[in-house]
């Protein structure tokens, strides 16, 4: 009993043989590498569009300057509504004249500076406040960017995302 070898079948066979003729071939390794590099590198562009402190700029750094000389003295009565909210009136009446005149200082000092150095980015190479900032957790111990507002938005936070 004699066995055959099987006849690999004609147009698998060709088309193999033309796939091994087109990879040897250098245009096709450089297209192939170009469409390789294109897409993983097209996933990159994404951050570029939009860095981190894209919206600290030497302008942004003046208004904060301006603001806080102008209207760090709103820090007063911001330090007595939330004293008096946890603590009550007496410690309001106290906590006023200390921590409201502290942080009136503190932000008018900031905004002396930022008004001078505004055309510079000093702060650690970038155009970012100098003072500790909490905004997203508690502003009542770090400090907000802008001096604070009377009303119902006096906790709303400056930098705003759209995130819906």
């Amino acid at each position: 009993m004699t066995f055959y070898a099987k006849k690999p079948n004609f147009v698998v066979a060709k088309w193999g043989e033309y796939l091994l003729i087109l990879l040897k071939s250098m245009k096709i390794r450089y297209l192939l590498l170009a469409s390789v590099v294109t897409v993983l590198t097209s996933s990159a562009l994404a951050d570029i569009q939009s860095p981190p402190g894209h919206h600290f700029n030497w302008s942004r750094k003046l208004s904060r300057g301006i603001g806080n000389v102008l209207f760090g003295w709103l820090e007063y009565p911001n330090v007595w509504s939330k004293t008096n909210k946890s603590d009550g009136s007496i410690a309001a009446a106290s906590d006023f004249l200390v921590e409201g005149t502290k942080r009136t200082f503190v932000r008018a000092a900031h905004g002396i500076y930022e008004t001078a150095t505004f055309p510079v980015a000093s702060w650690k190479r970038t155009y970012r406040p100098t003072y500790v900032t909490n905004e997203a957790l508690d502003n009542w111990w770090g400090y907000t960017q802008f001096a604070p507002e009377l009303g119902s938005r006096s906790d709303a936070s400056y930098s705003r995302s759209q995130a819906w």
